[in-house]
């Protein structure tokens, strides 16, 4: 199974916690501090950015945060 099989099925999977529902937990907590809630449509392209190991703050800054 390759990263993105991985990454997908741990998504897919909600008792499995991954690296990148952590990732996602940690923006999305940041983003309730500033009032915001995550869309779904969001969740796709934090998969982007996760796969290409951006980090929280430049993934908040290009959020608009």
């Amino acid at each position: 199974m390759n990263t993105a099989q991985n990454n997908t099925y741990c998504r897919n999977q909600k008792w499995n916690f991954c690296g990148f529902d952590a990732f996602r937990d940690r923006i999305a907590s940041q983003l309730a501090l500033q009032g915001t809630e995550l869309s779904d449509d969001e969740t796709s392209v934090l998969l982007d950015f996760y796969r290409q190991g951006e980090n929280e703050t430049y993934v908040l800054a290009a959020f608009g945060y």
